[in-house]
């Protein structure tokens, strides 16, 4: 009977030494199962992260590439300034749309670790730091705005600059090119003598009773009663074939000669036109 009970109390205890190992492995084991799941779900957070923040840093690297580009062009060569303005504004307006991403990406990941249930320290800091380097980012951007701004306006000065040289240029090559044709412009008039004192272009003084008189230029004739010519382009006045020609106007004898064919003149030949024209620019020939 002893021996009975005492087999029957073993059981029991073994029976529930057994049922308390089982309890406690299924806790373990629910407890692995745990303990695995954050770790898979830290892993997760880790790469997440790490994934974001290394298109973050691209973007940095890519957003200070971009500005030492604009700075260098807008710095050694203002006047591209002013021939590629828009292409400025458009990469300074590409610089912005990756500073807005990065900005969404890292307000997006400090989100996450907030709400995640896994303290990362030291990712934290991460964030930290590149909303720093982000901040930064943005008064350079502000500053290179200030630049080509400034650029802009220096541009804009020299525009008005070459603008106003370009029209004093213009201005003073008009006057010397009507200087320049009127150093070249000579008056020129042939006839007989009644033909140029009918047209008032000469006059008998002197002289007696009639007799004697020489023929002299009108003093106020009129230019317009004259032919203009180039003194640079016109060296023979031709006088249509007269027996005997004079030049009434005074022209150094050893600045031109009378061409003759057939014992008649055909035309004043200017030999020297410096020396020619440097008494009078108008030349009257009388023909007969």
């Amino acid at each position: 009977m002893k021996k009975s009970l005492i087999m029957i109390a073993a059981a029991g205890i073994i029976f529930a030494s057994c049922n308390n190992q089982k309890e406690e492995v299924a806790r373990l084991t629910a407890e692995k199962d745990s303990l695995s799941s954050l770790a898979f779900q830290k892993d997760q957070t880790i790469n997440d992260f790490l994934g974001s923040f290394t298109e973050i840093q691209s973007n940095l690297a890519e957003i200070t590439q971009k500005e030492n580009a604009i700075a260098m062009n807008a710095t050694s060569n203002p006047e591209m300034v002013k021939t590629s303005r828009e292409a400025i504004k458009a990469q300074i307006q590409d610089l912005k749309a990756l500073m807005d991403e990065s900005k969404n990406k890292v307000s997006d990941l400090a989100a996450k670790l907030k709400k995640s249930s896994i303290k990362l320290g030291k990712f934290e800091k991460m964030v930290a730091t590149l909303e720093e380097q982000l901040k930064m980012k943005d008064n350079d951007i502000t500053a290179l705005n200030a630049q080509v701004a400034t650029l802009n306006a220096s541009v804009e000065t020299l525009k008005t600059s070459v603008t106003d040289l370009t029209f004093k240029n213009d201005e003073q090559t008009k006057v010397i090119g009507d200087q320049t044709t009127r150093l070249n412009t000579a008056y020129v008039a042939v006839g007989t003598s009644k033909e140029l004192a009918a047209k008032q272009l000469v006059v008998k003084e002197g002289g007696l009773l009639g007799i004697g008189k020489t023929e002299k230029v009108q003093p106020d004739a009129s230019p317009e009663l004259f032919n203009k010519i180039d003194v640079t382009q016109t060296s023979s006045i031709p006088v249509d074939n007269k027996k005997d020609v004079k030049l009434v106007t005074t022209h150094p004898s050893d600045s031109y000669k009378l061409e003759r064919e057939n014992e008649k003149v055909t035309a004043v030949v200017i030999t020297d036109p410096a020396k020619f024209w440097s008494s009078s620019k108008y030349l009257v020939v009388v023909t007969n």
